[in-house]
């Protein structure tokens, strides 16, 4: 209802909110694309069940994982000084071979720090998009679909990531000097821990964990506080939390931390408390006494 609204705001009266509207419409144009809207008709892509959705998606994020690994790697060769070109008798296909070797050698040491972030951060883009999927098929089967797989999860979650990506971009083409490996190595610690921490929510609850807030209460249903809810209360919450802001850290988006940051407040500044109200209607008293005991673990929630 609000994208509605600003799009019936957004009218050709108002030429100057005319870039705001193509914007908006392209972004309804990636999510038309992240959701199969293209495919009707297809058995296969009818539905978030559809085999043809699973396998496009985990190709992808498979391929996206096993590229930037190769890239990474490569990235850190050239950066410890472990690549060198030995002198060998020049054919045309060793000319093309040292020809890319010398790019990658010539690369100014920033840029080149700076790209191996960008592996390092769409690597655990790809594992955290395919662990989702994988800990739902294993842990929790009867739920799992496409979606599963979290990748479009809003427009808000995909504006984000086209936002960070553009401010990296501006920076490693115009000021690749400003960078912090601190920062960096901060990032990893935080989406390694928020990594964790998800996981191991999603294995803990097994079949009572869901994507979705569950408004009625199924039978399989039960109150986890064993294992790291008997620390914290929504751990899965707590490990988004500071995984998204740990892949801002580990792009060094300094624009973007403060920006996942609030986001990721907000949201669960309202999500949070309406799941635990639906949480006592559920399990009552029950639910008080686990919540007096244990934490959010994030700020001011």
């Amino acid at each position: 209802s609000l994208y509605i609204s600003y799009t019936q705001l957004f009218t050709t009266d108002m030429p100057h909110f005319r870039p705001l509207m193509l914007l908006a419409n392209r972004l309804s144009s990636i999510q038309s694309i992240l959701s199969f809207e293209r495919w009707e008709g297809y058995h296969h892509f009818e539905d978030e069940k559809g085999i043809g959705r699973v396998a496009i998606l985990s190709t992808f994020l498979g391929m996206n994982l096993g590229a930037n690994a190769v890239l990474f790697l490569l990235f850190k060769l050239v950066q410890l000084g472990l690549i060198f070109i030995p002198p060998t008798e020049t054919t045309s296909s060793s000319t093309t071979i040292q020809s890319l070797l010398h790019c990658f050698l010539s690369i100014e040491s920033n840029t080149l720090q700076l790209a191996l972030q960008w592996t390092v951060y769409s690597i655990f883009l790809c594992l955290f998009h395919l662990g989702e999927y994988f800990s739902t098929c294993i842990y929790n089967p009867s739920v799992t679909t496409s979606d599963s797989f979290m990748i479009n999860q809003s427009k808000a979650y995909t504006a984000a990531a086209l936002i960070s990506w553009v401010e990296f971009a501006i920076r490693i083409f115009f000021f690749p000097q400003n960078n912090s490996t601190r920062m960096f190595h901060v990032g990893i610690f935080l989406v390694i821990l928020g990594q964790t921490c998800r996981t191991l929510a999603m294995v803990t609850c097994g079949e009572s964990f869901n994507h979705y807030i569950q408004r009625d209460k199924k039978d399989n249903h039960e109150l986890v506080t064993k294992g790291i809810y008997s620390i914290l209360r929504h751990p899965s919450y707590f490990g988004f939390y500071y995984w998204s802001i740990g892949t801002q850290m580990i792009l060094c988006n300094y624009f973007s931390v403060v920006v996942y940051a609030l986001a990721a407040w907000k949201f669960f500044h309202y999500r949070i408390p309406f799941e635990e109200r639906t949480l006592r209607h559920h399990f009552g008293c029950a639910y008080d006494e686990y919540s007096s005991k244990t934490i959010v673990g994030i700020p001011f929630l």
